[in-house]
């Protein structure tokens, strides 16, 4: 591993700001633009693999778009994480070392799903992973770059391994401080709470259907949110129809569970800490 002599003292220049945001929403992106003036990222993602299920803990795009957010959720709910020859890769070695950085040659993937898909679909044409035991768990960092850009030279990947243990440190915590447990109270503390964590996590979901299905879960009736929402109370229905049959569920009880589920996963959910009394 290159010194830091040999590589730069500028090169932790920006590494306040990470730290700075280490619990916060805005986490994701400080982390990204870090590495993006350190070694030209344009996209990355935060993984923690506990007990044999993977969650995405933050994903940001350089350019301000959920790209990496979107991609990432099909790389962790359609499961083809586990089919990926660089994680498992990173298993084996974790296994022998407490870390482990690994790249993976995109153009050569044999999956179909991983390769067109997962990459394909944002032309990402290099990725490198950063991964540590954390525990009896595992925290992995992924750092992406389009076919546009082109690949990470030898420099930006002696730059990434010279700040891989600080980013793992500071990974660690916000993982920690971010999944101590969250108080399922908190979120049904407020209405613009529930819609932006609905608007946010599942960006298919038509603007109506998300303000009537949080309506729902913040405990307003049919007639209550058709006249806040200046409809009818049949349109009300409507669209509670169509949003449960969006979510392959039949029940206001399955609508709540859904909700709290892609809640605790949220990023931008509230803490006890931050409301307002």
């Amino acid at each position: 591993m290159q010194k830091t002599s040999e590589i730069g003292a500028d090169i932790f220049a920006g590494l306040p700001n990470v730290i700075d945001a280490v619990g916060s929403p805005d986490f994701g992106f400080n982390l990204l633009a870090f590495l993006h003036k350190t070694c030209g990222a344009e996209h990355s993602a935060v993984f923690h693999l506990d007990s044999g299920t993977l969650r995405e803990v933050t994903a940001s795009s350089i350019d301000g778009t959920d790209t990496a957010h979107r991609q990432a959720g099909i790389y962790v709910e359609s499961g083809v994480w586990r089919r990926d020859p660089t994680f498992q890769e990173a298993a084996i070695r974790l296994d022998k070392s407490p870390s482990a950085i690994l790249r993976t040659d995109v153009a050569r993937l044999a999956d179909n799903q991983l390769r067109d898909v997962v990459y394909g679909q944002t032309a990402i044409s290099d990725r490198v992973l950063i991964c540590a035991k954390k525990d009896d768990s595992v925290v992995g960092l992924s750092v992406l770059r389009s076919s546009q850009v082109g690949t990470f030279s030898a420099c930006e990947l002696k730059r990434m391994e010279s700040i891989a243990a600080s980013l793992l440190a500071l990974l660690a915590k916000h993982i920690n401080i971010l999944w101590r447990g969250p108080d399922l109270s908190v979120a049904l503390t407020s209405l613009e709470e529930i819609e932006t964590c609905i608007s946010e996590t599942y960006r298919d979901m038509p603007r109506r259907e998300a303000e009537v299905c949080s309506r729902i879960i913040y405990g307003v009736s049919s007639l209550g949110i058709a006249l806040e929402l200046g409809i009818s109370p049949e349109t009300v229905m409507t669209y509670r129809k169509r949003a449960y049959q969006r979510l392959a569920i039949a029940t206001q009880r399955e609508l709540f569970i859904w909700y709290l589920a892609i809640w605790s996963r949220w990023p931008g959910r509230l803490e006890p800490s931050k409301l307002v009394h």
